[in-house]
């Protein structure tokens, strides 16, 4: 299984604080030197190929715009501070959590003025004393405006996601329209294609033999499925394997086209919208597209 970036810095990390944690005299023997050497050679380029390997565990917008020679720079930064200042390390690390606070409020809106955030941080941790009283109404004041923000970002999301779905059903209605002209022009040009009260138009290809499945019925059979521009969404030919279902265990036009066949039968189905998977989407079919099928059904089991 693959480390994420986090857990292999960590790792490296571990590394350099085993290999410091003893004191070494300041003047090594040779021996003791190619060893650091040699130590200082895997260890950067072990841990830098193995994060260079990863990469792609990166969020796709942060991959996008991330660039090697930064993320070197502020790699060097690190490695080479004074580690044994303490209060400056935790200062690297707090700072680096603000600014990630700060990033995902900028996510939602909210622009933090950094300098700002600074001063009046200073400020506090400069004291010589904590004001109790204004610490409370600080922290209460914070909870209230992060409730706001909260508020804003469920706000933008539901504008979003009806926007959404405004979209989709825009979509939808375009694609019920056309798949509906593309039936009625199929149904013109061959008189032998049936539309049942449903709306499910079929075409009989090749009649079987024997009973007609029931509602508890499993039928096995060969398909393929398409868009109406031709798009084949999925097919058991193509995989080589027929599948086997029960009759109710698939959208209400192929069931419904299922019960007019029996063994044998070769039928082309026609399902609109709202007998397949109506404004939804489903996978690389549309929301709305009209569904056709292929099917030949190899046998009938209770």
């Amino acid at each position: 299984m693959k480390k994420t970036l986090f857990a292999i810095a960590m790792s490296a990390v571990a590394l350099v604080s085993m290999s410091c944690a003893k004191s070494s005299d300041s003047k090594a023997s040779a021996e003791d030197q190619a060893f650091n050497d040699s130590l200082a050679m895997v260890l950067g380029r072990g841990q830098g190929a193995m994060l260079n390997q990863n990469m792609d565990q990166l969020p796709a917008d942060e991959r996008a715009k991330f660039e090697k020679k930064s993320f070197l720079r502020g790699f060097k930064e690190v490695i080479m501070a004074d580690t044994s200042d303490v209060a400056y390390q935790y200062g690297v690390q707090i700072g680096l959590g603000f600014a990630r606070q700060i990033k995902a409020l900028y996510a939602e809106g909210v622009d933090i003025n950094r300098a700002e955030l600074i001063r009046y941080f200073s400020q506090a941790f400069l004291q010589d004393s904590v004001n109790s009283t204004q610490l409370g109404m600080d922290m209460n004041e914070m909870q209230r405006l992060m409730g706001r923000v909260q508020e804003k970002s469920q706000a933008r999301q539901m504008e979003a996601a009806q926007a959404q779905q405004a979209a989709r059903e825009a979509e939808a209605t375009e694609n019920e329209a056309k798949g509906a002209e593309f039936v009625a022009a199929q149904v013109k040009a061959d008189p032998s294609i049936k539309t049942t009260e449903s709306g499910l138009a079929y075409k009989v290809n090749q009649a079987g033999t024997g009973a007609t499945p029931t509602e508890t019925s499993k039928v096995t059979v060969h398909y393929t499925g398409k868009l109406i521009d031709g798009t084949v969404f999925d097919s058991s030919v193509e995989r080589g394997e027929p599948a086997t279902f029960g009759v109710t265990e698939v959208v209400p036009g192929f069931g419904e086209g299922l019960k007019l066949m029996n063994k044998g039968a070769k039928y082309t189905l026609y399902i609109p919208a709202n007998l397949a998977y109506g404004n939804n989407a489903a996978g690389s079919i549309p929301p709305g597209s009209t569904l056709i099928f292929d099917v030949e059904v190899l046998d009938i089991t209770e």
